[in-house]
């Protein structure tokens, strides 16, 4: 979760002799069929303090644009817009363990971004017309609403706007170890407040287990990492796996005594299978964001995750299916 980002030490002695790293960015891979289901958000490996509280709340907005050639007797098409605000809490209960929840409220649409993103496209000069979209964005109207699709077997999904809850995420974390190699696990079940039919949530119980781990290279760089298994329950979404894994790595550069800048990357085994042999790739979100503590009670963050279009999908390691572009913003407060 976003709270267990900013690192508590335990006494003002410990404090003033470890680095408070600020890693990772608690970000995900926003296209619906992904975020649906259980996943896990990268966290720093400590936990809280007991007694100790941590609030946190992020907005992320992300614009879709999928739309491959058919294959396989499959036809994708997704152009639409998704905007998630996500509530988080947590509590440290003593002896290394914490226990938190997370919820969503969501809403899918049209959006406004198209046209900063064809900007954004041409300053970079990063293709309009690749595989994710070969017809070319300039070439397809602006602002649509549309998930659809249909596999050979005349299975699949034709959804448009849709609004409200997503699904709430229960999770119990215990650290394993501290200092410059530090790790935690956890355990994690979803539960399916959201509208499955509208790709809001899974539609079923969830449940994963995970490991989270941090290795300090010196007082100013950190490599952190994530491993994650999950079993998926009943959904009520097409063509729906019923397990996965996930997982990812980063880096955090400390560019002062408050602020990290922090890239990363993270993966996800696909949760449905379209039949779309492009659309079904594995899904890779690269992101790269900047944190800072306005006291050891507050944490800002904000991101920029991407999709394989800045490679044009020809180093799926950093980037694959997701969404072309989502921003991301939230704060934490300890108490």
């Amino acid at each position: 979760m976003l709270c267990s980002s900013l690192v508590l030490a335990t006494s003002a002695s410990a404090a003033s002799a470890q680095t408070l790293w600020n890693g990772p960015l608690p970000v995900q891979n926003e296209r619906p069929y992904q975020s649906a289901f259980l996943h896990f958000e990268p966290q720093a490996p400590e936990v809280l303090s007991p007694g100790k509280s941590c609030y946190g709340v992020a907005f992320h907005v992300a614009n879709d644009l999928l739309i491959p050639a058919d294959s396989n007797g499959s036809r994708v098409e997704e152009d639409f817009e998704t905007g998630r605000v996500q509530l988080n809490y947590s509590r440290g209960i003593g002896k290394g363990w914490e226990v938190g929840a997370r919820t969503n409220a969501i809403v899918r649409d049209n959006g406004l971004l198209d046209g900063p993103i064809e900007f954004y496209h041409r300053l970079l000069s990063l293709p309009g017309n690749g595989q994710d979209a070969p017809a070319g964005r300039e070439n397809i109207p602006r602002n649509r609403d549309i998930l659809f699709f249909q596999d050979a077997n005349g299975n699949g999904v034709d959804e448009a706007s849709a609004s409200g809850l997503g699904d709430t995420t229960l999770e119990v974390r215990r650290q394993l170890s501290s200092g410059k190699n530090a790790s935690a696990a956890r355990f994690a079940v979803e539960i399916p407040t959201g509208n499955g039919s509208k790709i809001l949530g899974s539609g079923g119980f969830d449940a994963g287990i995970g490991l989270d781990a941090r290795h300090e290279f010196g007082s100013r760089l950190a490599l952190f990492g994530s491993a994650n298994i999950f079993i998926y329950g009943d959904s009520k979404i097409p063509n729906a796996q019923n397990s996965g894994i996930g997982g990812g790595l980063g880096l955090e550069f400390k560019a002062g005594k408050r602020d990290s800048i922090l890239a990363q990357v993270d993966a996800q085994s696909r949760t449905i299978t379209t039949g779309n042999s492009f659309a079904d790739r594995t899904p890779v979100l690269a992101s790269v964001g900047y944190k800072h503590r306005f006291s050891d009670n507050r944490t800002l963050f904000a991101s920029f995750s991407e999709d394989g279009d800045f490679t044009n999908y020809n180093v799926p390691a950093l980037g694959n299916i997701g969404p072309d572009f989502t921003l991301s913003v939230g704060m934490q407060w300890h108490h």
